[in-house]
């Protein structure tokens, strides 16, 4: 084939782009259609959190949902899912800002002078670029109309400074507002810091009291970490046997109904005892079996079923008898420390702790047992040291290899340069269209997608190496690394690739012009940027909104995964999370290359803009209504510095590209060029001193809560305490002694509730789940209760003498499954999140009625206070203000909290789920027979063999809803 001209192959710069706009564009309406027709009958999938209570929901039909969407308070998504994502939320609206005055004053100023007075080329698009000036001849002449782009990149510059400052003072009064409310320092998590690397002689609790003497109220509790290897392991072997054994008794039970369906009729008159029925129904060529040995690929063949008993109930008898017999291990090095006081946990967590150096220098607060990662914490400093160096050289030797396949996507960008200067390529420009729109601008940006979708795994493999001891920490050095990946694959080096391409034959033919050529060439690379920007963020957001994905991971996970009742209770009542470790660091890069070429080509900051604005709809619809992020790995916003920052990179990027573009065109203007580089150097050194003075401003009462709040809220609490004591306080006479410890637990007021509110609690649970069924139903939803209910009592009645069971029995499966005709595809139940702590707005209404049934008891409560209690649930149950709160009760702490779980924690039970032919109380009674604990309590196998289950594993306390 002949080779393509240049002039042919640039001039597909337009059509890339408009294939790539037209091709998502249209799966942008494909997807917000999918939303609009899916959102009303798929409540499980999209509006999940409607059903905790109280519930609320946007509105129905097709278009009514949006205005209520905008003008929703951001600010209520901190009562429903945490600090974290009300910040990301308002990352997200600071960008919005940021590239929406971008796009006009861009499109008033630099399209304009791109334009007006010079000839028109073949490409649109490059009209309005950069390159449109750079490619002129007379550079004196055009050389004029550069001094626009420096006055907008000064303005621009200023104003995102200005921004970032106001968005961060926002940021801490938020934070600090949050970690002072009422529903955050109530948490025992508020008041515990863990200390790593702590020397062998403060391995005890006396001394470790004596150290922490110095803190404000004193210390609470003190849980010493110490050597339980061999117990671990007993209890690891004893989960991983549970879960297999759990999989291996729903196996069979499925088997046996599945036989039972197909023999129904044959067994009116045969046997009714069970066991021999069971040997019938599943016989010993189809049981369960595997091997003992490594990855259940070597060793001896065993059936799983009694293999897995005898096994669990051997380590129950081994694990019980070391629990008895245990002695005070080796000291592993790391202490958790709960102060009677926040602020006491503050001033522990900043001190200079020992005169050794590294010795108890890493301190974490707002420590939660669940998100410990027990394997890190048995690492001395020097290990914890080069870990930490092996793991970022790791990280660095990752991003070398990940280069070789980023660059081959970078060459396909420059597809039109390639079929001019390869020759057996030149096909790829001559094809019909729109092959060659998709080749260059659709394929790129989705192999870099998947290119990157492995990655998140690997790079969290690399910060757990590095022996970081909270899995929320984890996901903070995860954000850090792949927003380096993305920054150097997804922008640098698809940059410097697309270019280089595009410049080889230009090199070889005039070498003395190199780098004059590479500076004209460069912004001419926008163009891949805009597809990416046009594909990752339009489609992106369309995406997140629509779901497509999460409803075909949950009927795969509904049909191929749910054939346990844990399994089942994962599919029908676990919310999904937001992981802010993958999603904040997209958000920056495409923010990052909106910076970069904002003034090179001003069509990129529209598109970012809308962008962004489809972002904030759908994440703001995501953390409203279906979303639940769990409090365990809160951070309380520290995510937002972290973006902050990245904006700051972006900007560097930007002014040492403008000159270097400045700088390169001395040989043509060479006085005009160097005053406009060394303007942006200038401007460069500015940048850098607002970051560094923004740090420094920011940086300490950012990860700490100040003492002027901390005592402040104290001192309330303590004249609020002397007031109700009678104690007349004056100004000069009164003294606040936070280390007066009985004093300080007096002021706390732990309140312990008794036993009979805990049902009261139930019953009201109860009725909000009914009364969220029928709000999520109202036409049918009586009715279909009913006629389930009796069509199921009437298969009990006429299949009495099919199926080997009691009457008694068969009537509670049947209205068991009449609970469960409500929980269909459409129809969400009222709580997907029960055994999870992170329901704040469920766990907001239990402390609102404990509250209330307090005051009725003790004859307070008046109109007024109830009035109160209702606005302030209204808004979540999370008050931000700076009122008293000493009438909150702290949250009770089990005593094994920060005790590694395998020196308290109970043997998993094995959940079953009941049969039709009563086969799961067979399989009970003989775990159980053999020292296994196991229940077939709330979770039901009808006549296909699913699995459906009405509360969570019968091993955990159930605070509502039904309960089988």
């Amino acid at each position: 084939m002949s080779a393509v001209s240049s002039s042919q192959a640039s001039s597909s710069s337009t059509k890339t782009f408009v294939t790539a706009l037209v091709a998502n564009g249209a799966l942008l309406v494909a997807e917000v259609g999918a939303f609009v027709i899916l959102k009303n009958r798929l409540g499980r999938i999209y509006s999940p959190r409607t059903y905790l209570p109280p519930p609320q929901s946007f509105p129905d039909g097709l278009w009514r949902w949006f205005p209520a969407l905008l003008v929703e308070d951001p600010k209520d998504i901190i009562a429903k899912n945490g600090l974290d994502a009300y910040m990301v939320l308002r990352f997200i609206r600071l960008l919005i800002i940021i590239f929406g005055t971008f796009t006009v004053s861009s499109f008033l100023v630099i399209v304009p002078v791109d334009t007006v007075g010079i000839p028109k080329g073949n490409d649109p698009i490059q009209r309005i670029t950069w390159t449109n000036i750079a490619e002129q001849g007379d550079q004196k002449h055009f050389s004029k109309r550069f001094s626009a782009h420096i006055i907008m990149a000064y303005l621009l510059t200023f104003f995102i400074i200005y921004l970032i400052r106001r968005e961060m003072l926002h940021f801490l009064d938020m934070r600090h507002k949050f970690m002072l409310s009422k529903s955050h320092s109530r948490l025992a998590q508020a008041k515990t810091v863990l200390i790593t690397s702590v020397p062998p002689e403060l391995g005890n609790e006396h001394d470790l009291r004596l150290f922490a003497s110095f803190v404000p109220g004193g210390i609470d509790r003190v849980w010493i970490y110490r050597d339980t290897t061999a117990l671990n392991k007993l209890f690891n072997k004893r989960q991983s046997l549970c879960a297999k054994l759990e999989k291996a008794e729903s196996k069979v039970l499925k088997h046996a109904t599945d036989a039972w369906r197909m023999k129904e009729v044959a067994h009116r008159k045969l046997m009714r005892k069970k066991s021999d029925l069971f040997d019938e129904l599943v016989p010993e060529k189809v049981r369960p079996t595997h091997r003992t040995g490594f990855l259940g690929l070597f060793g001896k063949k065993v059936e799983t079923i009694p293999y897995c008993a005898e096994e669990i109930a051997r380590l129950n008898t081994e694990i019980d008898a070391s629990r008895k017999t245990i002695v005070e291990g080796k000291f592993m090095g790391s202490v958790f420390i709960r102060c009677n006081l926040q602020l006491g946990a503050h001033v522990l967590a900043q001190c200079v702790a020992h005169h050794q150096p590294l010795a108890m220098q890493d301190r974490w607060m707002e420590t939660s047992p669940k998100d410990i990662v027990w394997d890190n914490l048995d690492d001395g400093a020097l290990e914890m040291t080069w870990r930490y160096a092996v793991s970022w050289i790791a990280t660095v030797g990752l991003i070398i290899a990940y280069g070789f396949p980023v660059v081959f996507v970078g060459t396909l960008s420059s597809l039109d340069d390639l079929c001019t200067n390869v020759h057996w390529l030149a096909w790829t420009c001559t094809a019909p269209n729109p092959i060659p729109g998709i080749i260059q601008g659709i394929l790129p940006p989705a192999l870099l997608a998947v290119l990157f979708a492995i990655l998140p795994m690997i790079l969290w493999a690399l910060a757990w190496f590095e022996c970081i001891p909270r899995y929320s920490l984890i996901a903070i050095s995860v954000y850090r690394r792949y927003f380096l990946f993305l920054l150097i694959h997804g922008f640098l080096i698809v940059t410097l690739s697309s270019g280089f391409v595009s410049l080889v034959k230009e090199i070889i033919d005039k070498p003395t012009q190199t780098v004059q050529t590479l500076a004209n060439k460069l912004p001419g690379v926008s163009i891949f940027f805009l597809t990416y920007m046009v594909t990752q963020g339009l489609a992106g957001a369309g995406a997140a909104m629509a779901q497509l994905f999460p409803i075909v991971i949950h009927f795969i996970r509904k049909w191929f995964l749910g054939r346990t009742p844990r399994q089942a209770f994962n599919v029908t009542f676990m919310m999904p999370s937001a992981n802010f470790s993958l999603i904040l660091p997209r958000m920056s890069l495409l923010a990052t290359i909106g910076f970069v070429y904002s003034l090179l080509n001003p069509l990129i900051n529209l598109f970012a803009l809308l962008s962004y604005f489809m972002f904030y709809l759908a994440f703001k619809f995501l953390l409203t209504q279906v979303f639940d992020q769990p409090d365990e790995v809160e951070t309380g916003g520290l995510y937002f510095p972290m973006a902050i920052s990245n904006l700051f990179i972006g900007l560097y990027i930007e002014q040492v590209c403008l000159a270097c573009l400045f700088f390169l065109k001395a040989s043509e203007a060479p006085t005009s060029s160097i005053i406009e580089g060394a303007l942006m150097i200038a401007l460069l050194a500015i940048t850098i001193c607002a970051q560094i003075v923004i740090n420094r401003m920011f940086g300490p009462p950012t990860e700490f809560l100040p003492m002027s709040l901390a005592t402040k809220k104290m001192a309330k609490r303590y004249e609020k305490h002397n007031q109700k004591q009678g104690i007349s306080v004056t100004p000069d006479y009164e003294e606040m002694d936070l280390f007066k410890r009985q004093a300080i637990r007096s002021v706390r007021r732990i309140q312990k509730l008794p036993a009979v509110l805990d049902h009261t609690l139930l019953t009201i649970r109860a009725k909000v789940k009914e009364e969220g069924e029928y709000l999520a139903n109202p036409k049918s939803w009586r009715e279909q209760k009913r006629q389930s209910e009796e069509a199921e009592l009437g298969r009990a009645s006429t299949s009495k003498d099919l199926a080997p069971v009691d009457e008694k029995d068969e009537e509670k499966v049947a209205a068991e499954k009449a609970v469960m005709n409500d929980l269909k595809d459409g129809d969400a139940p009222e709580l997907y999140r029960q055994s999870s702590s992170s329901s704040r707005k469920s766990k907001a209404s239990r402390r609102s009625s404990k509250r209330r049934l307090q005051k009725r008891r003790s004859g307070t409560e008046n109109d007024k206070d109830e009035e109160a209690h209702s606005e302030h649930e209204s808004t979540g149950g999370v008050d931000l203000s700076d009122e008293d709160v000493s009438t909150d009760e702290e949250e009770e702490t089990d005593e094994n909290a920060f005790d590694h779980p395998s020196t308290y924690q109970a043997q998993p039970w094995i959940w079953l789920p009941k049969d039709r032919l009563g086969l799961s109380r067979m399989l009970v009674g003989d775990l159980e027979a053999v020292g296994v604990s196991a229940s077939d309590d709330g979770a039901i196998m009808d006549q296909r063999g699913v699995v459906e289950v009405t509360r969570n594993p019968p091993d955990e306390d159930w605070i509502g809803g039904y309960n089988g």
